[in-house]
């Protein structure tokens, strides 16, 4: 019972396959047919460029068919000796310079605000402000600004000591961060 099964299955199976290869070659046929007759008008020898580019093959046998294989007058007939061919030679392009350093960082994220790029230069001036001890002072922490009094100024780290008038915490921060009240 199975073996019949098998060979009922395989013999489908075979059938099928006949029948698409079959469809396949003819395609081909065609597809080739065509590509002659576009060879011929271009006045291409149909041999010496496929030849030239690509690797030799085996040639694959078609399918075991009930049809009869497409004589081979069907190919283009090569083109006489006196009509030149033209070939396209794409030009060489010249190489591009190269930079010399690290190619720039692009920037990612939301580009930033030209307000906000203005009023920090505006509030960093170029000759540093001179703090004195007692003055009142307002500093930027966070989000926040806070009065406050200087306790002790470091030039060479460019700092400040300050008390929060609040609750009288002190901080360390730089000069930018400073602004006299």
């Amino acid at each position: 019972m199975q073996s019949d099964m098998k060979s009922i299955i395989q013999a489908a199976v075979a059938d099928a396959v006949e029948k698409t290869m079959g469809r396949q070659v003819e395609l081909l046929e065609r597809q080739l047919e065509l590509l002659g007759r576009i060879t011929q008008f271009l006045g291409i020898e149909s041999g010496s460029a496929h030849a030239a580019s690509a690797p030799p093959r085996a040639p694959v046998p078609p399918p075991a068919s009930k049809r009869t294989p497409a004589p081979a007058s069907t190919l283009a007939p090569k083109r006489p000796p006196s009509v030149p061919v033209r070939k396209y030679v794409r030009p060489e392009a010249a190489p591009k310079p190269t930079r010399a350093g690290p190619a720039p960082q692009k920037s990612r994220g939301r580009p930033r605000a030209a307000g906000r790029t203005a009023t920090a230069a505006a509030l960093s001036p170029e000759t540093p402000v001179s703090f004195a001890v007692g003055q009142e002072v307002r500093y930027k922490q966070g989000r926040g600004a806070f009065n406050a009094t200087v306790k002790a100024v470091d030039e060479k780290a460019k700092t400040l000591t300050v008390a929060r008038v609040s609750d009288g915490k002190q901080v360390v921060r730089p000069f930018d961060k400073v602004t006299p009240a």
